[in-house]
């Protein structure tokens, strides 16, 4: 592993030696050209949607209002508290958005997850406003609305969906113990069950029981399978009995970081003490899961018995930090149970007042306890990032 690039997962694929100048959706794979060393990487992005469009949430639904309470804990601030009534608020709104209900409906009994609401919060509530807050009895109250994004919305939670149906069909248990002849193990950086944060490097290590040909995958929460090995890390094709083999370390020959989208993924590793079939060599880096998936599938299923074959594979889900941490507050909220045919999570305060003038610095009535300010405490636009 002599060169050193950059694989951004889950943005753009950048094709081997760049010949065609080709840019596809997928996690970002840069092979570096033969010397002189390559110039360093530009990671590349799809350009973002309008944030508005003819027909597009806000000219069906316009704006949506979200209201909420939160009790402050013994020792918890106020600052702490009036933030998460306002991600409880930004979930009431987000209730309102018709594509949101849809689109949860798909989830199963059981719902989406926190995190994935969090996301849907995120990109689904634009140009967000402060109208009203107050502090009573220890419970703090939040009024906002926004303008809702029904596109994005929809099409994220479609996405993550997608991806936990991706990960459930490559984490098969009766394929992975039909092709269990011999030790294989797969692992990251990171403990079982600990998600990967925007921005964070990821490294896999790989070791095997005998001396073996190796593929490598990585199932992205795209719906796209990158060929690690052999068609990134060539040098990794063959690898020897009781050795650890790592990929994405400091000045391998590619480098991952992780970024959107987000969701559950899978990297998987296949061991042969023999070349492997014909069918499963990929020429390209990147492959569509589905397809791929079937043709590895069908594989094991021939060789169920053949002492030959072995595999592991390791779950992973990624996430954007924000998210991430508004889903572990939301776990933390015990809610009262809502009653028979109430979308709400919470019991709903008075309809809110007409929206300030100083939007997040609310006035308060003669007598009441005065707010720290939380400022705007809102998005300018969709997935934006929040004012300080």
């Amino acid at each position: 592993m002599k060169h050193s690039a950059v694989t951004q997962i889950g943005v753009a694929v950048l094709m081997a030696g760049l010949l065609s100048s080709q840019v596809l959706a997928g996690p970002q794979v840069t092979i570096p050209p033969a010397p002189p060393p390559p110039a360093k990487p530009v990671p590349v992005r799809p350009a973002p949607a309008p944030s508005v469009q003819a027909g597009s949430a806000q000219s069906e639904e316009g704006r949506v209002q979200g209201s909420a309470c939160y009790r402050l804990s013994d020792d918890e601030s106020l600052l702490s508290a009036q933030k998460k009534a306002l991600a409880l608020a930004r979930e009431a709104a987000l209730k309102k958005i018709k594509a949101f209900a849809e689109s949860a409906d798909q989830g199963g009994g059981r719902g989406l997850e926190p995190e994935v609401v969090a996301a849907a919060s995120r990109v689904g509530l634009s140009n967000e406003r402060i109208t009203k807050q107050e502090v009573k009895s220890s419970q703090v109250c939040v009024w906002m609305t926004a303008t809702a994004n029904s596109k994005e919305v929809a099409d994220l939670i479609k996405q993550r969906l997608n991806a936990k149906e991706l990960a459930k069909k490559v984490q098969d248990q009766s394929v992975a113990t039909a092709s269990a002849h011999f030790g294989l193990k797969v692992w990251t950086n990171k403990k079982e069950g600990e998600p990967f944060v925007e921005g964070e490097r990821l490294i896999i290590y790989v070791e095997s029981e005998k001396d073996a040909h190796l593929k490598l995958d990585y199932y992205t929460a795209e719906g796209k399978v990158v060929h690690l090995v052999p068609n990134v890390f060539a040098s990794e094709a063959r690898i020897q009995g009781g050795q650890k083999y790592s990929f994405g370390d400091e000045g391998a020959a590619a480098e991952f970081k992780i970024s959107s989208p987000f969701g559950e993924e899978t990297i998987k590793a296949l061991a042969s003490t023999i070349p492997f079939d014909a069918a499963l060599t990929e020429s390209d880096q990147v492959s569509e899961a589905t397809v791929y998936l079937t043709k590895v599938q069908n594989a094991f299923k021939a060789k169920a018995k053949d002492s030959t074959w072995a595999s592991a594979m390791v779950a992973i889900s990624t996430s954007n930090k924000e998210d991430l941490q508004v889903a572990r507050d939301r776990k933390k909220i015990e809610m009262p149970a809502a009653k028979a045919g109430q979308r709400s999570l919470l019991k709903q305060p008075d309809k809110p007042e007409q929206p300030i003038d100083i939007i997040g610095v609310p006035g308060r009535k003669k007598g009441e306890k005065p707010l720290e300010t939380m400022g705007t405490m809102g998005r300018a636009k969709s997935g934006g990032e929040k004012n300080p």
